[in-house]
């Protein structure tokens, strides 16, 4: 099982999906794009309101290069579609995490990256949770709290080559 504890939060891998091609919106506004997307579980083990911005996440991938999570997705979160092959497309609901985590709650949801280059697979997942105030979830911040995930694996060795998206599930309680 992939996860982190910390003080107030605790963030679970469920899985990983690499370069898969989404497509998203209508009419005129349909655009094509691939993503790295993963589903986490976050939960708050502290009595209060903790946020979740989803833009202080951040994926290492196995060259070391840094990615910050996708924050332009309107068109793809609109009909949301996964290109199967040439002209055969599949809906999904992508659903996002809460923003707003209750105290003592959970919440599943899909993290959206760029797409990762053939051959390069992520490595760690960074984030920053900002602890603020009970009752406050911007200001005024009285704590910080990053966790860090990651993959003990080599993906390499693992995957095979793919002419379509990758899926690594990750299995609790496996060993």
């Amino acid at each position: 099982e992939a996860f982190c504890s910390g003080r107030y939060m605790r963030v679970g891998i469920e899985k990983v999906l690499l370069n898969v091609p989404v497509s998203g919106g209508s009419g005129t506004e349909v655009k094509e794009n691939d993503f790295t997307l993963v589903r986490i579980l976050y939960t708050n083990i502290w009595g209060h309101r903790i946020s979740t911005r989803a833009n202080a996440v951040k994926l290492i991938d196995t060259e070391g290069v840094q990615h910050s999570y996708s924050t332009e997705l309107y068109p793809y979160r609109e009909e949301t579609r996964v290109k199967l092959s040439g002209n055969q497309f599949v809906q999904y609901d992508f659903a996002s995490p809460e923003e707003i985590l209750e105290g003592e709650a959970k919440s599943r949801g899909w993290l959206w990256f760029p797409a990762l280059p053939v051959g390069i697979y992520p490595q760690r997942l960074i984030f920053q949770f900002y602890i603020c105030e009970p009752g406050e979830v911007h200001t005024p911040r009285v704590d910080d709290e990053t966790l860090e995930i990651a993959f003990l694996f080599q993906f390499r060795q693992l995957l095979p080559e793919a002419k379509v998206f990758v899926t690594l599930e990750i299995e609790a309680g496996s060993k």
